[in-house]
């Protein structure tokens, strides 16, 4: 048996499914499953230096990122801003989508005064890989490059690089992840990829959606956007 074959059958791919390409989809699958939320987390090789949870905050009476984003989408960018403003912490992702929202208006003061929050973010190399995948093409390329000159684990590139770039190498980091975390590999070739006859690993699930959350978060508010704020921040530009 080859090797991409040995590959293949750690995907969950049948014999007949095999050919197909993993690379030629992007359409995400169903939500995590409830009971998935409920398994343990996962005990394959590879578990030192994966994120914490980043999952949504619980349901609340004030207003939410998810109401931000519905606003934004609606046309009202005021009111994102503003709700956007009213929930950031003052670090991660709300802030940076913030910013991101202020350059988008021109707002130079605003922008500025959340720019370096934003640039001593930690890990280093998280938001970097989030943007990478939610760009989903070419553009990715050089924040992935930055994500590993920050120190983003083997794991977390190879998953990233499974989405972006080429179709040579997507396949090169899918195979790639599925030697550092074969359960993840699993779930990335079922949800990003759409692998025929690739199962999501209830393991992986939760490790799943703690990346999954802010890249689509970001992708959900405009990955250009999210892009130029962070280079901004990082006083360059990809």
């Amino acid at each position: 048996m080859g090797f991409f074959d040995k590959a293949k059958r750690f995907l969950g791919l049948t014999d007949e499914e095999g050919d197909d390409d993993p690379t030629g989809a992007s359409a995400s699958s169903e939500a995590t499953p409830a009971a998935d939320a409920q398994r343990a987390p996962s005990r394959a090789r590879g578990g030192r230096g994966r994120p914490a949870r980043d999952l949504p905050p619980a349901a609340s009476s004030g207003p939410s990122l998810d109401d931000a984003l519905a606003a934004r989408e609606g046309g009202d960018r005021a009111t994102a801003r503003r709700i956007l403003a009213e929930i950031d912490k003052g670090s991660g992702l709300r802030t940076l989508l913030r910013a991101a929202a202020a350059l988008e208006d021109a707002d130079e003061d605003e922008a500025r005064s959340l720019l370096p929050a934003i640039a001593a973010e930690e890990p280093a190399w998280r938001v970097p890989l989030q943007v990478a995948a939610a760009l989903g093409d070419e553009r990715g390329v050089p924040w992935l490059d930055v994500a590993r000159a920050g120190g983003a684990p083997g794991w977390a590139t190879a998953w990233a690089a499974a989405l972006v770039g080429d179709a040579q190498g997507r396949r090169r980091g899918l195979v790639e992840l599925l030697f550092a975390d074969a359960a993840l590999a699993r779930t990335v070739a079922a949800r990003d990829l759409s692998v025929p006859g690739a199962v999501v690993d209830a393991e992986a699930a939760q490790r799943y959606a703690s990346f999954a959350h802010g890249r689509d978060t970001i992708r959900r508010f405009g990955a250009g956007a999210v892009a130029e704020a962070l280079a901004r921040a990082r006083g360059e530009r990809p």
